[in-house]
């Protein structure tokens, strides 16, 4: 007579309930972690404080030929324009002093320089202007980055690109 030797679990069905919950942890970390990621999301872009330099003796690509609209604060149906050429030329930064809940992806910026451009459209020598993020974004690109125009050259001759003045 055979000694009766109860059965271990059946292997394969714990197997199989061991790779779904695998599976299911990873779904959660994967969802949890692309939560995350998309609350980052608005907060990828410029932020509060941040600076745009527009230094007359950078050189600058004669191809750059970007102007953004820009609408003054408090005067609704009234824009101005923020030539990138006029603005290099002239000198000045922007500076972003807040982002705009109730406008889609707006920024408040404040201009201080010589001017934003060279026809009507000029913004003047000081104004605080609401423009869109993207927009924000190509005219630091046009600047060089964001910061000061020093902290540029700094950054530039750590990274063996060195960008002296002119």
């Amino acid at each position: 007579m055979r000694a009766h030797h109860p059965e271990p679990n059946n292997s394969k069905a714990s197997g199989i309930g061991t790779v779904l919950l695998g599976m299911a942890a990873i779904a959660l970390a994967g969802m949890v972690g692309t939560i995350g990621l998309i609350r980052e999301v608005g907060i990828l872009g410029p932020k509060v404080g941040d600076i745009v330099a527009f230094d007359p003796q950078d050189s600058m690509s004669g191809d750059m030929k970007a102007r953004v609209m820009a609408i003054p604060v408090g005067q609704v149906g009234i824009a101005c324009e923020l030539d990138v050429q006029a603005m290099h030329q002239g000198g000045g930064s922007l500076i972003i002093e807040s982002r705009q809940p109730t406008l889609n992806s707006s920024i408040q910026i404040h201009w201080a320089g010589n001017r934003t451009a060279t026809d009507g459209a000029n913004c003047g020598s000081s104004a605080d202007l609401v423009i869109d993020q993207e927009d924000v974004q190509l005219l630091a690109l046009a600047a060089g980055g964001f910061g000061p125009s020093a902290a540029k050259h700094a950054r530039g001759m750590l990274w063996g690109q060195p960008t002296p003045p002119q």
